[in-house]
């Protein structure tokens, strides 16, 4: 039978783990609250500009030939967006100040709110219609499973006390995903590339996923056209690989 000093013994690495796990929590917190910060001060010192009457009529030009553009996508007939069932990754490339509206709402509801930002989709009726409307301001592909791998260890984000922290901890996994049988990362890693029944609740518990500026910057053109934007299949990889 073990000595009580023999139990306290065995007790204090797992008592300093987690003193250590909750101390990386605190500075991330601490890091990312600083960032926010210094976010909203630079916000508060920005002088409004006032746009001048050039200004205002060049972006309602802009924002009339989005519209048009739309008009003329929306009854052409697609042969290069993906198939029903087909899983994507979609990445925003471009802004969208004088877009017109239906374009920012699809942006809006695909949660590529921001430029540089990707987020994994599964194709089905709505998803593709969302893709055709939001077409020139993102790029999409069918991302393979080391990309998937790759993209969630070292980019993942969730939200905790209103704040995106990385997903290191399984504990978080479980605490949010337990009941769906979701334990850990790797099991996020699964219902992502194995598409299911979980996929929605495992892709929602995600941050849409920040990725680096590009080498380069993305060409407003189809890229079927040599350009950027629209679906490029497998050679998603290679733009993701760039921007992790």
């Amino acid at each position: 039978m073990k000595t009580i000093s023999q139990l306290k013994a065995e007790s204090k690495p797992e008592t300093l783990l987690r003193k250590r796990e909750r101390a990386d929590d605190e500075r991330i917190r601490d890091q990312i609250t600083k960032e926010r910060e210094e976010q909203m001060r630079r916000k508060k010192e920005r002088v409004p500009k006032i746009k001048s009457i050039g200004s205002f009529i060049a972006s309602q030009r802009t924002k009339n030939k989005s519209e048009k553009a739309l008009l003329v996508r929306m009854k052409r007939k697609y042969t290069d967006i993906p198939s029903d069932g087909q899983l994507i990754f979609a990445i925003r490339i471009h802004i969208s100040v004088n877009a017109a509206n239906p374009i920012k709402k699809a942006l809006n509801t695909l949660r590529l709110t921001q430029r540089y930002t990707g987020i994994f989709l599964i194709c089905d009726e709505a998803t593709q219609l969302l893709l055709k409307t939001a077409e020139p301001f993102i790029t999409f592909g069918n991302p393979s499973p080391a990309l998937i791998d790759k993209l969630i260890r070292k980019r993942a984000k969730v939200m905790k006390d209103n704040l995106e922290i990385p997903l290191k901890d399984n504990t978080m996994v479980e605490d949010a995903l337990g009941e769906a049988g979701v334990l850990c990362i790797d099991d996020i890693i699964h219902e992502i590339s194995h598409p299911a029944e979980n996929f929605s609740k495992v892709t929602n518990f995600l941050c849409p996923f920040k990725l680096n500026v590009p080498p380069k910057q993305f060409l407003k053109t189809p890229f079927n056209k040599g350009g950027d934007y629209g679906f490029r299949a497998e050679q998603i990889n290679d733009v993701i690989e760039k921007m992790t």
